[in-house]
């Protein structure tokens, strides 16, 4: 077979499905070639392309067509690899299969899941049904794809062979083509795949009709959905219905495969022989309608599997009257999980007999048995017994159940701490209960199950509702605020702008600051985000500074703190932090975790090895991996001691002079005084939260970065540089609904820097880089050139610590302290005075900061050369010489 005759057949969407693996909705997954935490593989489908961009991959650097992919991906020989791409092609399947039919439905269902990103109705579809497309694999059918540049010919004859296209019969009146009509129109699409993972069969859905005549499948109907399962597979739930089995995969029930009949009469040959292959099943669980036909299917079902595989257990999930799988997931949108696993974790035994199903979804109002108005004091009661659990119940860790339980019976009472998911535990529970209270096993058997069932009940409802408090719920734009969104950011004066409603949302003075500290927030979109740390005294106003930018930002991107333990950190759910802003209120109520919070704001993720108990309370090994990127924001009075964090951060001083404290005492006056209109802050705070929710990550391109420089004098240039040029990139990014976008040789598109991103770079990262070039900290600094200040303004030059100490109104150990430091540096020296009266001094050094802040004046210098430069190339294409002034 021609290689060109293998690219137009074998497409790299098949490819990837062979190897089982699944782009995101960027299309970029993990590289499969090197180590890679974060997808750095980019797929193009436009051009049946990919490309990895990671500097350790071992393709180096080099485009992948579907033949390279498979040579790299199974070390081949560029003949081999040819050959695994015919095979491919015309398949490896089972004897008697029709070998072409997986390449076309491959092609076919890749089509349909990417049409799903084009229709509304598809995914409105989806939505009323509490499907999210990016947890399962589903398209949808908009009957288009035999038109316009789409037709070809063999696909046409491949899709009328295997279904998805019937001939009309005539000519289509129009075109005088011959006329087709699309099988399953408008309908959302699920793949059926046979053992080796390979697609054989379509099943359709309406999304217009739900009534009758719902449900398509292609003549022919070979494989299972969603796959065959795991050989591994020890339970396995049985659904009614390919929707019930997709609501079931998306919430990733951790110990079950899901599998799924083709209705109540869609138990198939190969249902049957799937279930016999598998050798390690211990339980089957039906999971089917709650109504009458539903029923029957279940018991029919059990009796055949009874005679299959009389070893294992056979359960039902009582589900309510009248509803299922879906509907239950539709009916409780917030607590779907949690519904579904109560409902299987209450599963009856399919072989004995039962009362009608009449089962409850957990809701805990409407058990009077279990009382949890003190979580610390649990009280749970029947007929005859009262149970008391104190201390409350773990909720962090679902494999065990340790209380300490008080039980008490006509006058008699038994205390014990007990583990109820230890089989052991609970028999010698039952045992030691029924003695002391001298009552029934059965009836303590009873009772412990009951409580073991409230117990699991009430916990889950608790987990629950603090993941609920920990993700806020996204906000939903109207289409009035998007419209304001869109044209604020395609405002001509875009920055200047943002800085106004900074201040009008209620920032008084530090509007610098606040600029430079809302870029910084917006690094959260990057995947290396900057980080800020803020200096000043006690009572500066570090934390004003910090919550009212916080403010401007989209309550789902701020994660605010008083206090963090290291093993926080590494306990939160994988994506907590992942793009998100941490405000530290005090840098000193994270102390403890300065270690992996230094980790987290370099690596952008974390990981620990730590040793838990399993079931039978064997020690096993874990190992916690946290996600970035994160953009970390602290406020502190101690400088020294956050130098390596501060190498990570932009460094932000808060401005102690008197005018900037009077005006803000003037502002909390006017507040007092209801002279402040709170509703104009609002309106720009809510305008600035809704900018950000419309930005979309997108590269950025400087093509002057090869011409910027830093000061010489700047400490550690290497990240202060790196961290100049990412604020660029930001302010670039913030621009992108006015920047035209292009392509580059990668099919990826991106946005260009201009020089008036810079010029505001450099405006706010001056202060930021002068502090990183000063030898004195922040403090230190400020009391210097103020005690310069001072002494320049008087007659005698000399000065004492107890004079300095008198007109700064300081505290007499820190003024000497400062004053010894400035000594050590060389700033000021000794010229009399001694131990017993005081030292006498006089200023050393009186120009040195001027010379510093000349230096970073190369900002300005370079900034300028690249106008000029520009004016020069404008000048040759108008054709017009410009004078050296006009220059």
């Amino acid at each position: 077979m021609e290689i060109t005759t293998i690219k137009n057949q074998l497409t790299l969407a098949q490819v990837l499905d062979h190897y089982h693996l699944k782009p995101d909705k960027q299309l970029r997954l993990n590289c499969p070639f090197h180590d890679d935490k974060t997808p750095s593989l980019q797929v193009y489908y436009k051009t049946q392309t990919c490309y990895c961009f990671s500097s350790n991959c071992s393709t180096g650097g080099k485009s992948m067509d579907v033949i390279d992919f498979i040579m790299n991906k199974e070390q081949l020989s560029k003949h081999e690899a040819i050959k695994k791409a015919e095979s491919l092609i015309t398949g490896t399947a089972t004897p008697g299969q029709e070998l072409s039919r997986i390449a076309v439905l491959t092609k076919m269902f890749t089509y349909f899941k990417n049409g799903l990103y084009n229709s509304k109705p598809g995914q409105n579809y989806l939505t009323t049904r509490s499907l999210n497309r990016e947890k399962i694999e589903v398209g949808f059918n908009s009957g288009q794809f035999h038109h316009g540049s789409r037709k070809d010919q063999a696909l046409i004859e491949s899709c009328i062979k295997y279904g998805l296209l019937l001939d009309r019969g005539h000519v289509n009146n129009r075109t005088g083509e011959k006329a087709y009509s699309p099988f399953g129109k408008s309908c959302i699409v699920f793949a059926l795949r046979n053992q080796q993972h390979q697609i054989t069969g379509l099943y359709f859905r309406s999304t217009t009709n739900d009534k009758d005549q719902r449900h398509f499948y292609l003549k022919d109907r070979q494989g299972l959905y969603p796959n065959y399962p795991s050989p591994e597979t020890k339970k396995l739930i049985l659904t009614e219905s390919i929707i019930d089995a997709a609501t079931l995969l998306q919430l990733n029930l951790k110990g079950y495969e899901v599998l799924a009949l083709f209705g109540t009469n869609g138990f198939t040959s190969e249902h049957t022989k799937v279930i016999k292959d598998l050798q390690e099943l211990e339980e089957i669980i039906f999971f089917l309608n709650g109504d009458e036909p539903g029923r029957k299917a279940t018991e029919k079902y059990t009796k055949d599997l009874q005679q299959l595989k009389p070893e294992i257990k056979l359960s039902t999930v009582e589900v309510p009257e009248g509803e299922d799988v879906n509907s239950l997931a539709v009916n409780h949108p917030d607590q779907e999980k949690e519904v579904l696993e109560h409902l299987i974790m209450s599963q009856r035994d399919s072989t004995k007999e039962s009362d009608p199903p009449n089962l409850r979804v957990h809701n805990l109002e409407a058990e009077p048995k279990l009382n949890v108005d003190n979580p610390e004091r649990i009280i749970y009661k029947n007929n005859s017994l009262t149970g008391t659990v104190w201390g409350g119940i773990e909720k962090e860790n679902l494999s065990r159940l340790k209380i300490s339980l008080h039980i008490k019976s006509d006058g008699k009472s038994f205390r014990d701490d007990v583990n109820l998911y230890s089989h052991a535990a609970v028999k010698k529970l039952i045992q030691n209960v029924s003695e002391t209270l001298e009552i029934s096993t059965t009836q303590t058997t009873d009772t412990i199950a009951d409580l073991t069932e409230k117990l699991e009940a009430y916990r889950m409802e608790e987990r629950a509702a603090q993941i609920k408090a920990l993700k806020p719920k996204a906000y939903e734009m109207t289409d009035q605020e998007k419209q304001q969104a869109e044209k604020f950011l395609q405002s001509p004066d875009l920055v200047k702008n943002t800085l106004n409603l900074i201040s009008q949302s209620g920032l008084i003075g530090e509007q610098k600051n606040g600029l430079l500290l809302f870029f910084l927030y917006l690094s959260r979109f990057f995947d290396e985000p900057l980080h800020a740390i803020i200096f000043g005294r006690s009572g500066s106003g570090k934390t004003y500074l910090q919550t009212k930018v916080s403010d401007c930002l989209p309550e789902e991107s701020v994660r605010t703190i008083t206090s963090l333990t290291e093993n926080t950190l590494y306990y939160s759910s994988r994506d907590f932090w992942k793009h998100k802003v941490l405000m530290i209120e005090d840098l000193d109520g994270v102390y403890n975790a300065f270690l992996p919070l230094r980790e987290f704001m370099s690596k952008q993720s974390i990981t620990k090895l730590t040793t838990d108990k399993d079931a039978k309370g064997n020690n096993v090994q874990k190992v916690l991996t946290v996600e970035g990127p994160i953009c970390v924001s602290g406020a502190t009075t101690k400088e020294g001691i956050y130098e390596d964090n501060a190498n990570r951060s932009y460094l932000l001083h808060i401005n102690e002079g008197a005018d900037h404290m009077e005006e803000v005492m003037d502002y909390q006056r006017k507040l007092q005084a209801g002279m402040v209109n709170e509703e104009s802050q609002h309106i720009a705070k809510q305008l600035l939260k809704n900018t950000q929710r419309i930005l979309q990550p997108i590269k950025v391109i400087n093509p002057y970065a090869t011409q910027l420089k830093i000061p010489d004098s700047v400490f550690k240039k290497l990240r202060t540089n790196m961290h100049y040029l990412r604020l660029i990139e930001i302010i670039t990014f913030y621009h992108q609904w006015q920047r035209p976008q292009r392509i580059n040789g990668k099919n990826q598109a991106y946005i260009e820097t201009t020089l008036e991103d810079i010029s505001w770079a450099n405006r706010l990262v001056k202060e930021s880089l002068l502090r990183k070039s000063d030898e004195l900290n922040g403090q230190l600094r400020s009391f210097f050139e103020r005690l310069k200040s001072t002494i320049e303004k008087q007659e005698e030059k000399t000065f004492y610590s107890k004079q300095i100490r008198e007109q700064f109104r300081m505290n007499p150990m820190k003024t000497n302290r400062y004053l010894r430091e400035l000594d050590q540096w060389g700033y000021i020296k000794k010229v009399g005075g001694n131990r017993k009266i005081g030292f006498e001094y006089e200023i050393a050094a009186w120009d040195e900061y001027q010379h510093l802040q000349s230096g970073i004046d190369v900002l300005d210098q370079t900034l300028q050369k690249l106008r000029d430069q520009e004016a020069k190339k404008e000048s040759k294409i108008n054709g017009t010489p410009l004078s050296v002034t006009q220059v």
